[in-house]
């Protein structure tokens, strides 16, 4: 039984190996910003796979790219969270969240590069950075700065801006040198921190703590 299952094995692994080949190619190319013009021949080259095995893993360009960069916001949604030890109070959890996003650039740039590609496309904060997870955390730092405060109906337009604002940060910092992407995030975490209801001591302690990882791959601590 265990040699009849053998070429089933390697079909399976050849298969896998083949699809993220695929998808690594259409995360190179969202980077590059060539999504449109991309031809399936051409992903197909740069994955080094058969033009035929495209067909086996997805119907169509718009599939495969929309596969690769959900895959790419699973990535950093698990990078952000690993970096946010466990328990951490909710008011800390958030602001962590956004200086490590608007740090994204710097610390996981082939990450922040795929996520910047369709950000003009999305509703702040649908698909982008701060997708649901994100929300969520702005939601319990409302709530755990305005304790008994918050009533439901206030907290759309909230979401909204600051979901919307973090979006825009790690847009911006595409286009700035890497020394400015922590001094925006900080500054917009002290921003969200007023408008979410924290005064200025608090804010200061918070954005006095580290932000870890603290510097880039690469970089001298």
């Amino acid at each position: 039984m265990e040699v009849a299952d053998e070429p089933t094995g390697r079909n399976t692994r050849r298969k896998t190996r083949t699809r993220a080949a695929l998808v690594r190619a259409a995360q190179q190319i969202l980077a590059e910003g060539g999504a449109d013009s991309a031809s399936i021949q051409a992903i197909a080259e740069r994955a080094d796979v058969g033009f035929g095995s495209f067909y086996n893993h997805f119907q169509s360009k718009t599939e495969l790219f929309a596969t690769a960069y959900a895959e790419a916001f699973q990535a950093y949604v698990a990078w952000r969270d690993a970096q946010i030890p466990a328990g951490t109070d909710p008011v800390a959890r958030f602001v962590m969240s956004v200086r490590l996003t608007g740090r994204l650039g710097l610390l996981r740039p082939e990450i922040a590069r795929v996520l910047t590609s369709r950000l003009a496309e999305a509703a702040p904060g649908e698909h982008g950075p701060a997708g649901p997870g994100l929300r969520v955390a702005i939601l319990d730092a409302l709530a755990a700065l305005n304790p008994g405060r918050v009533e439901p109906t206030d907290t759309e337009v909230t979401v909204i801006a600051a979901a919307g604002a973090i979006d825009a940060i790690l847009r911006a910092t595409a286009h700035r040198p890497a020394r400015e992407h922590a001094r925006l995030a900080d500054s917009l975490a002290r921003d969200l921190l007023r408008m979410l209801g924290a005064d200025d001591d608090r804010s200061a302690a918070l954005l006095a703590e580290p932000c870890p990882p603290a510097t880039a791959p690469g970089e001298d601590h």
